[in-house]
């Protein structure tokens, strides 16, 4: 009799689940939902080969000259694989944070297209931020951001308008520069896309 007992336990329980769940019962038999499709871990061609496993692979970097001091710094970069003759080109950004100076800094690279709009928006962006007056808007932001996490921000509010650049993807470091000097990191760029292009 008490095996009997234990018998019924044990397929009443999982009956009691699915009575209290009618819709678990129908979905046994029906195929599962996908699961979402995930970002992809190297965002950039230039990340992507960098990380890729079992290659041989040359890394030239190529300093590009800028005047915004120890709390940012471009590399014109270009990687090739020796095995497969894969080669793609693109800059590597570094960007200290303003506000702990302790804390490793921040990367990202951009692929050599992704250069060419950052370089062309640059300058619609720094003509917009000029043109802007003091108005009943609270505050106004630009911003461009590439695929492997630099983002370019122009913000007004009450005080001067100021750009603040930040680089990667998760935990960004961030550090500021005058508007004035959009068009010295506009050159920056530029140098590094004129390095690439004849490489």
């Amino acid at each position: 009799m008490r095996g009997l007992v234990r018998g019924f336990t044990i397929v009443a329980l999982p009956l009691a689940i699915i009575a209290a769940d009618p819709g678990r019962a129908g979905a046994q038999g029906q195929p599962s939902r996908a699961l979402p499709v995930a970002e992809p871990l190297y965002p950039t061609r230039v990340e992507a080969l960098l990380g890729t496993p079992n290659l041989v692979l040359v890394t030239d970097y190529y300093w590009i000259d800028t005047r915004f001091g120890p709390n940012m710094r471009i590399d014109a970069v270009i990687v090739e694989a020796l095995d497969t003759g894969a080669r793609v080109k693109g800059v590597r950004v570094h960007v200290r944070d303003d506000e702990n100076k302790n804390r490793q800094e921040g990367t990202s690279y951009l692929d050599i297209d992704e250069l060419m709009r950052l370089s062309k928006s640059l300058t619609a962006m720094a003509e917009r931020a000029g043109k802007w007056a003091y108005d009943d808007r609270q505050a106004t932001e630009l911003s461009l951001t590439t695929n492997g996490g630099f983002r370019l921000a122009i913000r007004q509010s009450a005080r001067e308008p100021r750009a603040f650049l930040s680089t990667g993807l998760i935990d960004p470091a961030v550090t500021s520069i005058e508007l004035a000097d959009l068009p010295t990191l506009k050159h920056a760029f530029d140098q590094a896309l004129a390095i690439l292009t004849s490489k």
